[in-house]
């Protein structure tokens, strides 16, 4: 048995356990507060409010992160006609990271929600993007609905589809620790700098939790805002066609399903079942697919309690049609549409109360080989120090 076989039977074998003492009833993501029926990265969190009587009223918070890290790519490419070529890389990256959130709220239910932020990368000045306005919306929230409308964060359950800003409408109604649950609707559309790099669509969730094990269904459909262009022009004039060489896709649907279980209160497993259908019509290619996610998650983060941790460990095994912006720190399109597979850990741990120390590693290969292209490897080990204020 292999590993990737073994971690997935260690996960199904985790969910179906019921010798286990009863736990009283938590979220997927028991560690972290979310912000939605979906949860979201430490990082991505926004340092919890203390509501006052009297509106309006404006509170403002942030965070200052230092990210190093380095990544080695290798791969093997052939011409037609010449033997294969080995391919190796390694880059090293440096950044600093500024976000500040200004909230406005204008009742107990309604509040104006911007960020700015700032980025400054060492190794390459030309990336930097100093202050902007990374996001303004409004958010209405009641005990059965919550609306938001603008420019917002999206961040799908783990980030497997999608972690992006986006311009657009979320609207959830009912609540996922309580029969039937809660449904949430988004509409709108990724933000980029033109229509090339634009996706547009929408997506529906259903989330539920029953005592220890809440299950997650999703549905996404997005489209390039304008057709992609061929990714090999050259050859597409003699009729050759990338497949899996090429990268992006026109057009993808996406069904996933999620299936978390809380093993005892410092530790859950997770299994994140995926389908997509992905269409390139310039490339003339297609692909459907289906993959998975799992995990296990040790620990209880607190960023206000000094010694507290969190440490997770997944493989992957994701098809290049599932993913629309993948959340992790490794780079997910130098697979192209081959797909990845292969590990993941990480490790985050509060130094004090509103300083958090993290570490985390992946080992990635291609999912498929393609005529020119195989045999593609990703290793990136990167460390992170982050303080909230």
């Amino acid at each position: 048995m292999n590993l990737k076989c073994a971690l997935l039977l260690f996960v199904l074998t985790a969910i179906s356990m019921s010798g286990s003492p009863s736990l009283a009833a938590s979220s997927s993501a028991p560690v972290r507060i979310p912000d939605d029926v979906q949860s979201e990265p430490l990082e991505d969190q926004e340092i919890p409010t203390t509501l006052k009587n009297t509106y309006p009223y404006v509170e403002v918070h942030g965070d200052y992160r230092w990210l190093w890290g380095k990544g080695r790519f290798s791969a093997h490419t052939a011409q037609p006609g010449r033997e294969s070529r080995r391919h190796d890389e390694t880059i090293y990256m440096a950044t600093r990271r500024l976000r500040i959130f200004p909230f406005i709220y204008v009742n107990e239910h309604t509040s104006i929600r911007t960020q700015l932020e700032d980025n400054r990368n060492d190794k390459d000045h030309e990336a930097d993007h100093h202050l902007y306005l990374g996001r303004l919306y409004i958010q209405h929230e009641t005990e059965q609905t919550k609306v938001e409308a603008g420019r917002f964060n999206y961040y799908l359950l783990d980030g497997n589809v999608i972690d992006k800003k986006v311009d657009g409408l979320r609207f959830r109604l009912g609540q996922k620790g309580i029969s039937p649950g809660s449904i949430t609707l988004f509409a709108g559309r990724t933000t980029g700098p033109d229509d090339e790099h634009r996706k547009i669509g929408w997506s529906l969730l259903h989330s539920r939790l029953n005592g220890r094990f809440q299950s997650d269904t999703a549905f996404l459909y997005f489209r390039n805002a304008s057709s992609l262009p061929p990714t090999f022009p050259s050859l597409t004039a003699y009729g050759i066609y990338p497949g899996q060489a090429g990268t992006r896709y026109d057009r993808q649907r996406i069904f996933l399903w999620r299936g978390s279980y809380q093993i005892r209160p410092d530790l859950s497993a997770r299994l994140e079942w995926l389908h997509a259908w992905g269409r390139h019509e310039a490339d003339h290619y297609s692909q459907s697919e289906t993959g998975f996610v799992a995990s296990l998650i040790y620990g209880e983060l607190d960023e206000r309690k000094q010694g507290s941790y969190e440490a997770w460990i997944r493989y992957y095994d994701q098809p290049a049609s599932t993913i629309l912006y993948h959340t992790m720190d490794a780079d997910a399109t130098f697979f192209r549409r081959m797909g990845f597979r292969g590990w993941g850990l990480r490790l985050d741990y509060v130094l004090q109360p509103g300083l958090i120390w993290a570490v985390e590693g992946f080992s990635l290969k291609n999912r498929h080989d393609t005529t020119y292209m195989a045999s593609f490897h990703e290793y990136v080990i990167g460390t992170s120090l982050t303080a909230y204020f």
